[in-house]
């Protein structure tokens, strides 16, 4: 697929966004069986980052410079034993980097595996510095591999270091922040993120993931809803467990509502961090749940409104090539102040029959002979006087609104905006 520059309109925008990508975290991959993509796939920045440039996000966004995190930001967060360990990685040969990599849990390690896990965490804590001395308003992290799993000992679940973690501790140390909230949209329980800031009261996460009573990875009763925090960190830890796969647009949106958008207004962040994957989205293969694009932009936008504007998504998970992209292209246009013209998210209907073709199929069918999503068709979708469709009135499921009211009860205790 392909547009001139004259056929791409300049959407209207008010707001300085930039984003991260680099083409160089690309060479993290797995060495077992090339010929059988790993879910964590190298092609998912790119598939992001071909979206937004398609439609005509990237030429009125900022390109951040990326630059590998060093060792000492790597230590706030993580053991010295664990960083020698992943920087061995790189003299390593492939029998040894496969021996390695099965002492852990759902990792996979290459050569470039250490430099990349630099570059992703790297990037993020870039944006973040622009985005906090006011260079930028707000920001897209096309990073990988993701982070939230990482735990300060060891990596696990994909995740090599910890990329919002030595972030946020970086930016505490040089006392650019001093409150940060990290939501966590992701499918998975961000085990990792929890770890290093459960006994802080400076740092508020607060994770939306599928539970299933402790069995859904990462496989812990750590992801449960009363891991509130300890000491001075009780009530700054809120997980929002949910029971069962097919979790959709409106328990999301009534968590948001209920739940996190008071408290986020009482604590006040000077950021928020956002550990967007998106593998809740329909069609992850994974995450067997049903979030559309559309409720990923109405969460984005309700972000928006704390801590004036100071948003930074940062890529975790997601696993449907299409899926990811459509969704981060929905993330993107509210950050940019661009509105759709009604009809134009993206339905997982019409996207599902595009992420099932191959790589190939996709670059050398004309447009004309599937029925793509409406978000790569970038002719008329810029109108500023239609507002966003949007999910704000999709109403919770039974169970979902259940969990998220057997939350909400728990932290009363701690948030007096729940009480009113």
């Amino acid at each position: 697929m392909s547009y001139s520059k004259q056929e791409t309109p300049t959407p209207p925008h008010t707001k300085r966004v930039g984003y991260v990508y680099d083409v160089r975290m690309k060479y993290h991959q797995d060495l077992e069986d090339p010929q059988d993509p790993h879910p964590e796939d190298p092609r998912r920045i790119y598939w992001i980052y071909n979206i937004l440039k398609v439609a005509g996000c990237l030429d009125i966004m900022k390109n951040v410079l990326v630059t590998p995190v060093t060792d000492d930001k790597i230590l706030r967060v993580h053991e010295r034993q664990y960083l020698e360990t992943l920087k061995d990685t790189e003299i390593m040969e492939r029998a040894t980097l496969l021996e390695t990599q099965k002492k852990y849990d759902s990792v996979f390690l290459c050569k470039e595996s250490q430099y990349c896990a630099r570059m992703s965490a790297g990037g993020l804590l870039a944006l973040c510095k622009d985005v906090v001395r006011g260079k930028l308003d707000s920001g897209l992290a096309i990073i990988r591999p993701p982070g939230h799993h990482a735990c300060s000992a060891v990596p696990m679940g994909f995740c090599l270091l910890n990329n919002i973690a030595i972030t946020v501790r970086d930016l505490q140390a040089r006392k650019m922040v001093n409150k940060v909230m990290i939501v966590d949209w992701d499918v998975h329980h961000g085990n990792g993120i929890q770890e290093v800031f459960y006994s802080d009261n400076t740092v508020l996460y607060a994770s939306l993931h599928r539970y299933d009573e402790g069995e859904f990875y990462p496989s812990s009763t750590d992801g449960g809803m009363d891991m509130v925090g300890e000491g001075e960190g009780k009530g700054y830890n809120i997980n929002i467990p949910w029971a069962t796969a097919g979790v959709s647009d409106g328990d999301y949106i009534y968590a948001f509502k209920k739940l996190l958008l008071p408290v986020a207004r009482q604590f006040c962040p000077d950021l928020i961090i956002v550990a967007s994957g998106f593998d809740a989205a329909v069609c992850d293969p994974i995450g067997e749940c049903d979030v559309t694009p559309e409720c990923y932009a109405c969460m984005t936008s309700m972000l928006k409104s704390v801590s004036n504007g100071k948003l930074v998504l940062s890529l975790e998970g997601g696993y449907n090539l299409d899926a990811i992209a459509n969704s981060a292209l929905a993330c993107v246009k509210p950050l940019l102040n661009i509105k759709w013209k009604a009809g134009h998210i993206p339905q997982p209907a019409i996207y599902l029959a595009y992420a099932t073709l191959s790589e190939e199929e996709v670059n050398g069918v004309p447009q004309s002979k599937y029925k793509y999503s409406s978000s790569w068709d970038t002719s008329n979708i810029w109108n500023p006087a239609v507002e966003v469709p949007n999910c704000y009135s999709a109403q919770p499921s039974e169970l979902g609104k259940d969990t998220v009211d057997r939350v909400l009860d728990i932290h009363k205790e701690y948030w007096t905006s729940l009480n009113m």
